[in-house]
């Protein structure tokens, strides 16, 4: 802390750069702004961290279908924030710091919109996966036949993902997804979920399986 009696500055109070200006007891005082120290996480708080980081990383790169999946999110969270949320609670396995996320369990999707009746997946061809489904029209609880389906294929090897939406309907019964050709060889994860036609209602995503591409 220093005092100021004459100078270019004169009296002054309140902030000015990283110096800090006050009056007391008659006289212009001016102090350094205090520093912020950044304290390393406690040992509670570091798993928490770690998690967060590993699974936001991961979502954020399938950002445009997480907006829609978890567009009917409870309050005033974001549809990111409970997406990570979700997840965090249930698709992350491991012992820290070591976390792994449990594709098996991961969602891209929460929501009422029936999921595509017995949908599976077929590799019988090269660079591609081959969604199949059942249409069940029997009741309106069934989803519409312009309900819009929506894959997503992850490649843990090459870390890449790769998703697609709004191209085959639900009264389709199947598409056929193209990869790129240096998948070949490598396992894949999979999931499929729909949107209705408006885009307002979402179904649960379901995670198919995990296939060996040709």
């Amino acid at each position: 802390m220093g005092k100021l009696s004459r100078g270019f500055l004169g009296g002054f109070q309140g902030q000015l750069g990283t110096a800090y200006g006050c009056f007391w007891r008659l006289m212009d005082l001016i102090k350094a702004m205090p520093r912020k120290v950044k304290r390393p996480p406690t040992e509670a708080q570091l798993p928490v961290q770690l998690k967060f980081a590993l699974m936001t990383a991961f979502l954020k790169r399938v950002g445009a279908i997480i907006k829609v999946g978890f567009q009917n999110k409870p309050g005033n969270q974001s549809a990111m924030n409970a997406a990570v949320a979700y997840n965090i609670g249930n698709a992350i396995t491991g012992v820290s710091p070591d976390f792994l996320i449990d594709f098996t369990k991961l969602k891209f999707s929460e929501g009422e919109l029936p999921m595509a009746f017995n949908a599976e997946v077929l590799i019988d061809t090269p660079a591609t996966v081959k969604f199949l489904w059942e249409l069940n029209v029997a009741g309106s609880e069934d989803g519409k036949p312009t309900d819009k389906a929506v894959f997503v294929v992850f490649n843990p090897v090459k870390n890449k993902l790769v998703t697609l939406s709004g191209v085959a309907v639900r009264s389709a019964l199947a598409y056929t997804l193209a990869v790129p050709a240096n998948f070949s060889a490598d396992e894949v994860h999979v999931w499929m979920s729909m949107v209705s036609a408006d885009g307002k209602q979402v179904s649960e995503s379901v995670y198919l399986g995990q296939f060996l591409l040709l």
